[in-house]
């Protein structure tokens, strides 16, 4: 038996298989909320497609990143669970997420990055725009492919490679931190632009 194998069957294995899979889910997070944006919001909302969008020079978005940890800390790691609670487990998470980040922008950066009081998003939108419920079903059934079809990739790799899948996660994260890194020392950071 791999170590894919314990993580998805028995729980953990040990704390470093674990550890890498948050890091995968980190990663994979992070660069399909990209493509989300970019791909499908940008477009729908007319901007176009920005490919540097996030501002971190990398196709990376630190807030699904953030959001993928969440629900692999909550949700995955081997558990399981019915579909219909990962997806609205996933879109609570997240949602609280958004809200909270969005409310730290806003209130103490003094920064607003989206605003879903636009059409086409505005349905049962917080007063404040920085939730509404199309972004909380997109988020559950972004959680539930991360729960399904990720955290499964992740342990048929594990399983047939898990040191060379360890050490490319690892470096993916580290160029991450340096991409961050140099983006909070240069201030250049991208925060927004799609929702204002």
């Amino acid at each position: 038996m791999g170590d894919g194998d314990n993580v998805r069957d028995s729980g953990p294995a040990t704390w470093s298989v674990a550890v890498t899979q948050v890091a995968f889910a980190f990663v994979m997070g992070g660069l399909v909320g990209w493509v989300y944006e970019v791909f499908i919001c940008g477009p729908l909302n007319g901007d176009g497609i920005d490919l540097g969008h996030g501002g971190l020079g990398i196709p990376f978005l630190t807030i699904y990143a953030v959001g993928a940890i969440f629900i692999e800390l909550a949700l995955g790691l081997g558990r399981r669970h019915h579909p219909l609670s990962q997806l609205v487990g996933s879109a609570m998470l997240c949602t609280l997420l958004e809200y909270a980040s969005g409310l730290v922008m806003l209130h103490v950066m003094g920064v607003r990055t989206w605003d879903y009081r636009i059409p086409g998003w505005d349905f049962l939108a917080s007063p404040d725009g920085l939730v509404c419920l199309r972004a909380s079903l997109t988020f559950g059934v972004m959680g539930l492919i991360q729960l399904r079809g990720v955290d499964s990739l992740y342990g048929a790799l594990a399983d047939k490679h898990p040191k060379g899948l360890a050490a490319v996660v690892w470096l993916l994260v580290a160029v991450v931190a340096l991409a961050l890194l140099n983006a909070s020392l240069l201030h250049v950071v991208d925060t927004g632009g799609m929702w204002h």
